[in-house]
């Protein structure tokens, strides 16, 4: 009799998500973590990351009081509270999360797991059999791999850092690097962005992402197009990095360099070939279930598959997990209706297909994009920027997919997401009624081309 009948290794998203549910059904639950316990999203990613962003959401609207009527004094802030706030919401994570885990009776487990064959693992030299297990151990940053690398900070760093800093390079341009781009060009930093290619957020179309860039650079945001730091060195007290581009190679000052090239899935350590479990750099492999096709006893959800680095869907996949392993593989993960929000000020959202990807299905498509700021509810609302691109296919006139870019976009990208998963169409939504002014009213105006 095997000592568990679900063991899950690593405490995140999925993990919890999976070991709970399992254990509300009855099952002996074990999950297994090296600690401290809760998962990126809460320790060192969404959750903190978002106390930053808010902090520069208010200082924004305090700066453009006066478009209101409203006059404000010098408008500075006092970094060491952002930075405590920020520390109200991780602290208690670790001990709220274990705590979690003995009210539900599931074994909390310290320590490295590794497997050791197709049912059992050891952890930190115990060994532990189950008739299931849950692959969930996250990610972990992409090295940089120059001379200089360990000069180089992660995200986890600069949510430490007690000092807003002067000179910020970011090496990437994905949704870390643009979200903390954004953070601190608007408290001041002067702020490098190298990119590898010649965009950034490649999940947006290209004619929606240039406004939202050109934004970016008024901000003062350098951005260096299709280019790569060659070196990292110490000067003095600073740092200086090399950086390699089309029109030659330039030094770019730095008092912090932040590594935003992306994660990969941290599954090197444990041993999946003893498992049967097939995995790539992207992640452990598996089947529509969740599964791995090599040993259906494995599941595996968040980033330890690659699939979405997205803490949501992290969550949603614990919960698929959950049902396969106590019903059977009924359950397939479904991305059709993603929404996506990436936090600059103002945001993005996303969700279903862009143009570029219809285009590449071969797909028939309407587009309606509008600039919507100078619209009577995001005026009145004195927003910085509104825009939205949805696309229809033209045939039966579903929503395929959208994006928005707005202060309320991570909300109102949930009609949209509505939309896609219960097929409605674009006269649909534009016969619905709203209440007005409202952001949602504007949608059935934007589902329409200027």
């Amino acid at each position: 009799m095997p000592d568990y009948e679900l063991i899950v290794i690593g405490a995140g998203n999925t993990g919890q998500s999976a070991a709970h549910r399992v254990a509300r059904a009855g099952r002996k639950v074990a999950v297994v973590d090296k600690g401290p316990v809760g998962g990126l999203c809460s320790l060192a990613g969404c959750n903190p990351k978002k106390v930053l962003v808010r902090a520069t959401e208010v200082l924004t609207e305090v700066r453009q009081a006066a478009q209101h009527g409203i006059a404000t004094g010098p408008v500075h802030i006092d970094w060491s509270r952002v930075i405590e706030r920020k520390r109200s919401f991780t602290d208690p994570v670790s001990a709220q999360t274990e705590a979690g885990f003995r009210k539900a009776g599931i074994d909390l487990v310290r320590g490295r797991a590794r497997f050791l064959g197709p049912d059992r693992i050891a952890v930190d030299g115990r060994e532990l059999t189950a008739s299931g297990f849950v692959i969930a151990t996250g990610s972990q940053p992409r090295r940089v791999s120059v001379p200089g690398a360990e000069l180089t900070g992660i995200s986890d760093d600069i949510l430490q850092l007690t000092e807003i800093p002067r000179r910020l390079v970011i090496l990437g341009a994905g949704v870390v690097a643009c979200e903390f781009g954004f953070v601190f060009a608007r408290l001041g930093s002067q702020v490098t962005l190298v990119a590898r290619r010649d965009r950034a957020l490649a999940d947006f179309d290209r004619d929606f992402m240039g406004p939202v860039i050109a934004l970016g650079e008024r901000l003062g945001i350098r951005f260096c197009w299709n280019s790569q730091a060659q070196s990292v060195r110490r000067e003095g007290s600073a740092l200086s990095v090399d950086i390699a581009g089309p029109q030659g190679t330039h030094a770019a000052p730095a008092d912090f360099v932040l590594n935003a090239l992306g994660r990969l899935a941290a599954v090197e350590d444990l041993d999946l070939a003893r498992a049967g479990v097939k995995a790539t750099e992207a992640g452990v492999e598996v089947d529509r279930f969740l599964r791995s096709p090599g040993n259906p006893r494995v599941f595996a959800g968040g980033d330890a598959h690659g699939r979405f680095q997205l803490s949501p869907v992290a969550s949603y996949e614990g919960r698929v997990i959950a049902r396969n392993f106590l019903d059977g593989p009924t359950r397939e993960a479904d991305y059709l209706a993603l929404p996506r929000a990436v936090f600059l000020t103002p945001p993005l959202a996303a969700v279903g297909l862009s143009e570029e990807q219809a285009q590449k299905r071969g797909l028939d498509v309407q587009v309606a994009q509008n600039d919507m700021s100078a619209w009577k509810v995001f005026a009145i609302a004195g927003e910085e920027a509104a825009r939205a691109k949805i696309v229809v296919d033209r045939t039966s006139d579903k929503i395929l997919g959208g994006q928005l870019w707005s202060a309320t976009a991570p909300d109102l990208i949930h009609v949209l997401a509505l939309a896609i998963r219960f097929g409605m169409t674009r006269a649909a939504l534009e016969d619905m009624v709203y209440a007005y002014p409202t952001p949602a009213s504007a949608l059935a105006h934007a589902l329409r081309s200027p």
